[in-house]
């Protein structure tokens, strides 16, 4: 059975996609900057593997914002509350800092599940993403592609930020073998 702050973990990651999808809905970029800001102070007040959280959190930023502003440069999806064109908005900077915090504590289980991360990953971001535009916070533009493309980039850049998460707390814990 989880611990409560493994399902804390859970429930904050949940509140804040709601709170940054509609704060991009909102064409709002502060209540999702706001909200991340306190989840990073109560998260790294609280959580162990201090280190490796910063690490992810910096990775996912790197990789969330590269895939998200190069989807927005292909005409793939158009986000509300964009303030510079290309770059993805910082409510969606705000989602993967909030999803990064997550991969050391309540998804801690796809650490030795990186394949089937994979495989959900590629069929949960599709979703996930078409929820945010139902919800009006970014319009689809080539739906047909932009699932095709979602499903890739997620499908691999899941199991990256998890074989990195694996690696980090290696380090963190002062074991040094290899991640497999």
């Amino acid at each position: 059975m989880p611990d409560r702050l493994t399902i804390v973990n859970f429930l904050l990651f949940q509140i804040g996609w709601f709170v940054c999808v509609l704060s991009g809905a909102a064409e709002l970029n502060s209540p999702a900057v706001i909200f991340t800001v306190a989840l990073l102070i109560f998260h790294f007040r609280f959580y162990r593997w201090k280190q490796t959280d910063y690490k992810l959190v910096l990775a996912a930023i790197v990789i969330g914002v590269v895939l998200d502003s190069s989807w927005s440069a292909w005409n793939l999806m158009a986000y509300q509350a964009q303030t510079i064109e290309p770059i993805a908005p910082w409510w969606i900077w705000c989602l993967w800092i909030n999803f990064a915090l997550t991969l050391n504590h309540s998804l801690s289980w796809l650490l030795k599940r990186r394949v089937m991360a994979g495989i959900f990953s590629a069929v949960a971001s599709p979703v996930s993403y078409y929820a945010g535009s139902r919800l009006g916070a970014l319009d689809w533009l080539q739906p047909e592609i932009l699932i095709v493309v979602l499903a890739i980039s997620w499908g691999l850049a899941i199991p990256l930020l998890l074989t990195l998460a694996i690696y980090w707390r290696n380090q963190e814990s002062g074991k040094q073998h290899a991640v497999v």
